[in-house]
């Protein structure tokens, strides 16, 4: 074969391959793009989202509540009987069923965990409430009218509302950058 063909069938042949190799890893580059922007929108949508949302009801529900002067556990003084019935009632119709909601998406939805492991305020919120089941069973005993401390407040201590937040918050806020970088990276690529 003679130069003058051999010469611009080679190039041709280098330019084709060149534009696949340059289409094939733009589009290698925007599947692990796609695939990445997915999990942060499941980790968003399924845990993130929801436990931020959850602990922030519970949060601001426990404020309205202390601010009643429902926190009655806190002070030293002697509780009332009426005081005592006003825990129960908000315990079980307002702290616990958000409270299992939570536990519920982080055992549902650990595999969207940002880290290997269960962080430690998630831990310290599902020993929070695995400790208050028997108490708030206790409490359905018919004629339960005690006023001690004991038969009223979880042994795992107070709820890890500092830890929790932050953690929820700096995940939240975190992957919501992310989610912001991707999109905004995956339209430069298109």
């Amino acid at each position: 074969m003679q130069l003058s063909v051999v010469v611009p069938l080679l190039v041709t042949v280098f330019v084709a391959a060149t534009g696949y190799a340059a289409t094939y890893l733009t589009n290698l580059r925007l599947a692990r793009r796609k695939d990445r922007l997915d999990r942060v929108n499941r980790q968003l949508s399924e845990l993130y989202g929801p436990l931020y949302a959850q602990a922030e009801a519970v949060d601001r529900a426990w404020r309205k509540f202390v601010a009643g002067g429902g926190n009655v556990w806190a002070a030293s003084a002697l509780v009332t009987a009426e005081q005592a019935a006003t825990w129960r009632l908000w315990m079980s119709t307002v702290f616990m069923p958000l409270n299992r909601r939570m536990v519920e998406t982080i055992v549902s939805r650990a595999d969207l965990l940002r880290e290997e492991t269960i962080p430690e305020p998630l831990k310290e919120l599902c020993a929070h409430v695995a400790c208050y089941e028997p108490i708030i069973a206790r409490w359905q005993d018919d004629g339960f009218d005690s006023v001690q401390f004991a038969d009223h407040v979880s042994i795992a201590g107070n709820f890890p509302r500092t830890e929790l937040d932050a953690y929820l918050r700096d995940s939240f806020e975190s992957l919501k950058r992310e989610q912001a970088r991707l999109l905004a990276q995956m339209q430069r690529l298109r």
